[in-house]
């Protein structure tokens, strides 16, 4: 059985093109390492990547991984200590001629990858609409900004008919503006300057630097996921239901 630990401890970190542009669909780059498993299946490692993996409440991107001798089809991606592991399965080609150090094109499923995205920046809009609706800050517990069931779970009481109106007010309004959405990189002591209206810092994992997303007048916040460079680009922001939880509720929702 492959151990994806171990994975990581064999290879170099991953240069994570998708935390730069996240619009990037291909991309020519090197086959470091591959590790079979039964079934032609196996792990793969690449010296950059475009796929982002599973992590802050968005999944791991699909695609493919290539050359004119094979073909890989990525059944899941994961970040271990900054190496990422593309889980594949050969598709085409002989195994026995598949070796690390070659060329290979990565191709992204771009349109699971453009509603990750669309959904990743209607959630930071949502944090900043609920926090208008209830007149404060309200902390997260849990996200995940993929189909097919999108949510945020807040620690408040459920919405009442009004505030629940006001999100949904709010957060269109945003969209409609069509305003910039950018991603910069700061120092840890410099993250209170940049970071506004984020919900969690509090909870927010040490580190020397962090990616903070800005939408103009909206949020600063620090994230590692991909989003649309405007807002305009999701289209409308729905609310599917309310849900009750233990400690607050989930905020279900989705985008066109």
């Amino acid at each position: 059985m492959v151990d994806i630990k171990e994975i990581a401890k064999e290879n170099q970190k991953t240069i994570k093109l998708y935390l730069e542009d996240p619009y990037i669909r291909e991309l020519e780059c090197e086959l470091t390492n591959i590790y079979w498993e039964k079934g032609g299946k196996a792990y793969l490692t690449l010296n950059k990547t475009i796929f982002h993996p599973r992590s802050g409440g968005q999944d791991y991107d699909l695609g493919w991984i290539q050359n004119p001798e094979y073909k890989f089809q990525i059944l899941k991606v994961f970040d271990v200590e900054d190496v990422v592991i593309h889980y594949c399965k050969l598709q085409s080609g002989d195994p026995s001629r598949i070796k690390a150090k070659s060329n290979v094109k990565c191709i992204l499923d771009w349109e699971r990858r453009y509603k990750n995205m669309k959904l990743h920046t209607a959630g930071h809009i949502l944090d900043y609409a609920v926090a208008k609706a209830y007149g404060m800050l309200v902390e997260t517990l849990n996200a995940n900004h993929s189909p097919p069931d999108a949510y945020l779970e807040y620690k408040a009481n459920p919405p009442t008919n009004e505030k629940l109106k006001t999100i949904i007010e709010e957060a269109n309004k945003i969209v409609k503006e069509n305003r910039s959405v950018k991603w910069i990189w700061v120092e840890a002591e410099k993250l209170n300057e940049v970071a506004f209206n984020a919900p969690n810092l509090a909870r927010l994992p040490k580190s020397e630097k962090y990616r903070v997303i800005i939408i103009d007048g909206v949020n600063g916040i620090p994230c590692t996921g991909t989003h649309t460079s405007k807002t305009g680009e999701i289209g409308e922001i729905k609310i599917i239901r309310i849900e009750p939880t233990t400690m607050g509720f989930k905020l279900h929702y989705d985008t066109n």
